[in-house]
């Protein structure tokens, strides 16, 4: 007979995937569809944090939620990997058909010709430099080695959750815009910036780097990339897998173990190898059948357990008993948005009441945050306190939040989509 030590470890994941079906029923019945999925389960995560946390430690419960927090972030940057799309950074023309009645051609706001991969790229220097600027002003709330603390804290601001982002853009019915596919581009070039950089951080600083290892895990990477890509492995596995049940999945679900295991034994992020292996499975080009069946495992199983245990590691009673915390949540919420500040260049093309939310949506960032708290906290390279750790959390919950409740709003985008409506109707 199976005792609990033999089943012990079902409890944390009866608890969380429990927690998740009820926060999930909660939003359906008291119609929350405006608010992140995510940022309700964190939040539930923060309500039941005393009591959980408590629990899992008497019944030595620790290592296997630490576990299924690893596994739930590689899965998550895995799909953040997937969201890369290399196809937006394109030039387009507003107005193709030479047909603006507004100027009648003569070069307006309508008809200026946007080369998208300069915008991107210029958007993309200027918010890392505001990033540096702002990082700066926040040294005073490191507690040791503030140069690193300040490169984490510009990977932090510069970066955007595509994974966020990217499906905003699509529900809003903007996906298929010029400003949809420059806000995709601007995410997803931030995004993989911001996982490029720390780990290529994270290599410099190890104390004792195995260059032979770094080596050969990123000739590793490239030989994957390249054959993935170029024998289109998904579609061959398309072919192949007729008869055989979710041969597809188990292959990419051991290409993501194998990738962060990787990253992680060479000295980088584990969460590069995840972002990695979304980056070769996008290539690959498995059906959408296939990714489909991935992604009801990851963010129906894995990503709010996740989240959850996010939420139970911030104390938010004892923070907010200091009323510094408070302060501090809003400097570092108000440092997000200023740092996207840049945005402003497409007041070149698109009037004010487009660049505003834009503004907010580039701002929304949680999986960074996350990450460079993991690394950066008081349980990683001890540069920032964890008051500041779980500061830098819910200020970017709250962007996420407020960012997700003006698109659900309409507002402004909507005067913004009925022009492009007419554009196209004409």
């Amino acid at each position: 007979m199976l005792s609990l030590q033999d089943t012990g470890f079902f409890i944390p994941i009866i608890i969380l995937l429990g927690i998740a079906s009820l926060t999930s029923i909660l939003i359906s019945v008291f119609k929350l569809r405006f608010l992140p999925v995510f940022a309700v389960e964190i939040i539930i995560g923060i309500l039941i944090s005393a009591w959980f946390n408590k629990f899992i430690v008497e019944q030595n419960l620790v290592g296997i939620v630490d576990g299924i927090y690893v596994l739930g972030l590689s899965m998550l940057m895995f799909f953040s990997g997937y969201e890369v799309e290399f196809d937006a950074f394109r030039d387009f023309e507003l107005n193709e058909q030479n047909d603006c009645k507004t100027c009648k051609h003569r070069r307006c706001r309508r008809c200026k010709h946007i080369n998208t991969f300069k915008t991107v790229i210029k958007i993309t220097i200027y918010t890392y430099l505001a990033s540096i600027v702002v990082s700066v002003l926040f040294s005073p709330f490191m507690e040791e080695n503030k140069v690193i603390g300040v490169i984490l804290l510009t990977l932090l601001f510069a970066s955007t959750f595509a994974g966020f982002v990217v499906p905003i853009l699509f529900n809003e019915g903007l996906h298929g815009t010029i400003i949809g596919n420059i806000l995709s581009a601007i995410a997803n070039l931030s995004e993989a910036l911001s996982i490029l950089f720390l780990t290529i951080l994270m290599i410099a600083i190890d104390i004792d780097p195995k260059y032979w290892l770094i080596l050969l895990t990123i000739g590793i990477f490239l030989i994957i990339f390249r054959f993935f890509k170029k024998m289109k492995v998904g579609k061959y596995f398309g072919k192949l897998t007729g008869g055989i049940d979710h041969l597809a999945t188990r292959v990419i679900i051991v290409l993501i173990l194998l990738l962060v295991f990787l990253s992680d034994l060479s000295g980088g992020e584990y969460i590069f190898g995840a972002f990695i292996a979304g980056i070769i499975v996008r290539q690959a080009l498995f059906s959408e059948k296939i990714i489909h069946g991935i992604s009801q495992i990851i963010y129906g199983v894995f990503t709010p357990m996740f989240y959850i245990i996010v939420g139970t590691k911030i104390n938010v009673i004892e923070l907010f008993s200091e009323l510094s915390s408070i302060y501090l949540v809003l400097m570092i919420f108000f440092g997000l948005l200023i740092c996207e500040v840049p945005m402003f260049i497409l007041l070149k093309w698109y009037k004010l009441n487009t660049v505003l939310p834009s503004i907010v949506l580039m701002a929304c960032t949680v999986v960074v945050p996350i990450a460079i708290t993991h690394i950066g906290g008081p349980h990683g390279l001890g540069i920032f306190s964890e008051q500041f750790s779980n500061c830098l959390i819910l200020a970017s919950l709250l962007v996420c939040i407020i960012g997700s409740v003006i698109f659900n709003l309409n507002f402004p985008f909507g005067n913004y989509r009925n022009q492009e409506k007419e554009v196209s109707a004409e």
